[in-house]
């Protein structure tokens, strides 16, 4: 009898080591899915959490994409408040303001002040370009720098908040740190034409800016805006050889910028006879007729039509003139004065003060 106890407790002890294994795998197998469950839990949150992110990113980058900058910059913010120093999304509302600057404007109720109106958003403004400059450098540091200066343009000109230096400051410190930034040089040139600076020298800077082929459009828009109307020696030449480029590179120009290209450069009641010569003879005669012709491309009917067709010979008249073709140029002024209708009083005058020129030649 004992020894079958003693055989039992035997059988027992050898047993034991084996349930404990086997339990210790268990707990070891339990163990890894647990691990493994933890690791697609995590895998599945991370995923969704970058597409949340995509998503809220596209979102920012669609509204800035629309025109709608503080939407967007609010977007940016709030992708910073989970994601803070997110790179992409840093990048994303720099631009954003940027481009707000590009495109300021104001909607003001009868009775509001401008200055009240701009001042919160161009607070705003300063804070976020700020913090942009201290993180960037190079080209897109002196991009920052010129709008910093566009902004104070903005707070000068709009807001009425300021009139120190700053504008034209910070536009110099990003040409001295990036000669060809397209954004300092197109600002500048503009500012210039604006604050009785040199037609020249604004000539030089809008040359730069379009040289480099970065946003044409926002260089363009700029450079008309400055010229147009500027009544300075020079402003219709420089007018005249920047829509001829445009035509030459297909750039598009909408049809008011056009009739008031035609208005300050060409039109007999606004322009003299000195101002017409410089503007029919800042590029060679062909391309300036080519270009008359771009500009002057709006269908016509009836009168309207008779008084378009008489204005394109008194132009081709001159044309004639300006280049030393007087015979020509006799011929041509004496069809106008036979063709053009009795309203066109300012063509009128034109006309018969050049026959009066070439008579006496």
């Amino acid at each position: 009898m004992g020894e079958e106890v003693q055989k039992v407790e035997a059988g027992a002890r050898k047993a034991w080591p084996v349930v404990t294994s086997w339990v210790g795998g268990i707990s070891a197998i339990i163990g890894l899915f647990v691990t493994l469950g933890g690791g697609v839990t995590w895998f599945i949150t991370h995923n969704k959490q970058k597409a949340e992110l995509r998503d809220k990113m596209a979102v920012a980058q669609n509204q800035a994409a629309q025109g709608d900058y503080q939407a967007s910059i609010q977007s940016y913010s709030d992708i910073l408040k989970d994601k803070a120093l997110y790179p992409p999304a840093l990048d994303g509302q720099l631009s954003a303001t940027m481009l707000w600057v590009e495109n300021f404007h104001l909607v003001l109720r009868e009775g509001q002040n401008p200055a009240e109106v701009i001042a919160p958003s161009i607070d705003q403004i300063f804070i976020l370009l700020d913090a942009g400059l201290a993180r960037t450098k190079g080209t897109r540091a002196a991009d920052v720098r010129a709008h910093i200066g566009w902004a104070h343009w903005l707070n000068q000109h709009i807001g009425e908040r300021e009139f120190g230096p700053e504008t034209e400051q910070n536009l110099r410190a990003a040409l001295a740190a990036d000669p060809s930034n397209v954004y300092a040089n197109s600002m500048l040139g503009n500012w210039l034409l604006q604050n009785n600076g040199s037609v020249t020298e604004a000539a030089q800077d809008f040359n730069t800016a379009v040289a480099t082929g970065k946003v044409r459009p926002y260089v363009r828009s700029l450079q008309l805006a400055g010229l147009i109307d500027l009544d300075k020696p020079g402003a219709r030449a420089e007018l005249m050889k920047a829509v001829n480029e445009m035509r030459k590179a297909g750039e598009p120009l909408d049809r008011d910028r056009k009739k008031r290209v035609l208005e300050y450069c060409c039109e007999p009641m606004l322009t003299d006879r000195k101002e017409l010569v410089e503007s029919l003879s800042a590029v060679p005669e062909d391309d300036t007729w080519k270009t008359y012709l771009w500009l002057d491309d709006q269908p016509a009917e009836g009168r309207d039509a008779a008084d378009k067709r008489s204005m394109r010979d008194f132009i081709q008249a001159n044309l004639f003139e300006i280049s030393g073709d007087r015979d020509n140029a006799l011929t041509k002024y004496r069809a106008v004065k036979q063709e053009m209708s009795p309203f066109q009083d300012s063509l009128k005058s034109a006309v018969d003060a050049a026959l009066v020129r070439l008579s006496a030649k």
